[in-house]
């Protein structure tokens, strides 16, 4: 039987992965403001925003999800019905969103991918150090 400090270490950090986000885009918003002009570094600092707040959003459907409010009752596919209408609506509103930000030049759209990138940095870097852990926790066995 395993005790909870292990099985908490065994699971993805997905609380790191909240932090990180906002670290990760504070850094690249703060690099773009250095380095680049107004536009790119208020669009990175937007992309940054956007990707955070709609993570969030994500997180809380999925868990609502995964926990299984619905998918106890035996009602699967409303269940996925759902969270896949949720999803799709949130995607369009994103896209709505990116569209009239980028047709009325209030972002640019380079500085927009880089911001909108920062969730998916942070993730990458949760995963390798994850692997790094697993890796050098089982070479060492």
């Amino acid at each position: 039987m395993k005790n909870s400090a292990t099985d908490e270490q065994e699971e993805f950090p997905i609380h790191r992965v909240d932090i990180l986000n906002w670290i990760v885009a504070a850094i690249l918003s703060i690099g773009a403001w250095l380095y680049y002009p107004g536009l790119m570094a208020k669009s990175v600092l937007i992309g940054g925003l956007l990707a955070n707040i709609s993570y969030l959003f994500l997180k809380k459907d999925l868990k609502i999800f995964l926990q299984g409010k619905l998918l106890l009752s035996g009602k699967m596919q409303k269940a996925k019905t759902q969270f896949y209408l949720k999803y799709y609506m949130r995607l369009g509103a994103l896209s709505l969103i990116l569209f009239v930000l980028i047709s009325k030049h209030i972002a640019h759209p380079l500085g927009l991918l880089i911001g909108l990138s920062a969730v998916v940095f942070s993730i990458g870097i949760t995963l390798a150090s994850v692997v790094k852990k697993f890796y050098f926790k089982t070479a060492l066995f």
